[in-house]
């Protein structure tokens, strides 16, 4: 609980007790009252304030104002990610649709774009890479932020590279919209992050309930001539023109923080410019050791470390 309280303290997001409740007792039916008791222990050796359905890091009771905004602004965003959502799961090849980011936390900046993970066919993700960047290209700059599509995994190997809280929450968060089958395995193949957010067993029941995809006769019309060579020598040329683009863009870079950020393997597509991961992990960190806890913030072989 301390440590959900401290990972959220990151973004100056107080957590609501039935958040915390889900984060931590899944569907555990008594996970309401076991958290009131832990947070009364908390609060009382100053670790954690509580305030109505609050619950924070002591002297940042201010974010429930900022909160309260975001999340009024998330309620005006989801209609228009509801809609984008369901674009992206007509489309070739996606069998799953998530969003991540603020808005599957129910909080949103007025200019906040929308972030998904898509679960694509095997060896497809590069060629829906590239369709998406060109229908991406030919829109108006308030449509191309519905569709900040910078995470495709192939639906037959969806585990997660980086092991670590920070992408345990966002797997515990995403809020699953179609593809309920894929959705749910995604979770089930990265059981690892239980580790890091007890309550996973609360996402893997929301996922089951996506909605399933939508009727794609176009998207069937278009997958058909793609199915054999021409379409793995189309997914070839995709992914090498991609690492010529970001090798070319990115020189600044060394190898191996750009293949880190532009992850380009034929299961995954990645693009992160900015290491906000390592950030966050960071700034989580020093809020742990501050409050005595002498944890790990990734697991043993995770590429990314509480250093960064």
């Amino acid at each position: 609980m301390l440590r959900m309280v401290l990972y959220f303290d990151v973004f100056h997001h107080p957590l609501r007790r039935v958040e915390l409740a889900g984060l931590v007792g899944g569907t555990d039916p008594d996970a309401a009252r076991k958290v009131d008791g832990a947070l009364a222990t908390l609060a009382a050796r100053g670790l954690v304030q509580v305030r109505e359905e609050w619950c924070f890091r002591p002297g940042r009771g201010d974010g429930i104002a900022r909160r309260r905004q975001r999340a009024r602004n998330a309620e005006r965003l989801w209609p228009l990610a509801a809609m984008a959502s369901s674009f992206l799961a007509r489309l070739p090849f996606v069998r799953g649709v998530l969003i991540t980011g603020g808005l599957s936390k129910g909080s949103a900046a007025r200019q906040d774009d929308v972030d998904f993970l898509l679960l694509v066919q095997p060896g497809r993700v590069w060629t829906l890479k590239s369709m998406l960047q060109a229908m991406r290209r030919s829109w108006p700059r308030p449509v191309r932020e519905l569709f900040c599509t910078n995470y495709l995994l192939a639906t037959d190997r969806p585990q997660v590279d980086d092991r670590n809280v920070f992408t345990a929450v966002e797997l515990a968060t995403a809020v699953p919209m179609y593809g309920p089958e894929e959705c749910h395995r995604l979770l089930v193949e990265n059981a690892w992050a239980e580790r890091f957010v007890p309550g996973l067993a609360w996402s893997r029941a929301r996922a089951a309930a996506a909605l399933p995809l939508p009727t794609r006769r176009v998207a069937r019309v278009l997958e058909g001539p793609l199915a054999g060579r021409g379409g793995q020598r189309l997914e070839r040329a995709a992914v090498g023109a991609w690492d010529r683009y970001w090798n070319r863009k990115y020189r600044w870079l060394d190898d191996a923080t750009r293949a880190q950020r532009f992850k380009r393997r034929d299961d995954v597509a990645t693009n992160h410019l900015h290491d906000f991961q390592g950030y966050v992990l960071r700034e989580l960190g020093w809020r742990l050791r501050a409050a005595g806890l002498d944890e790990p913030v990734a697991l043993t072989g995770s590429p990314t470390t509480a250093g960064g």
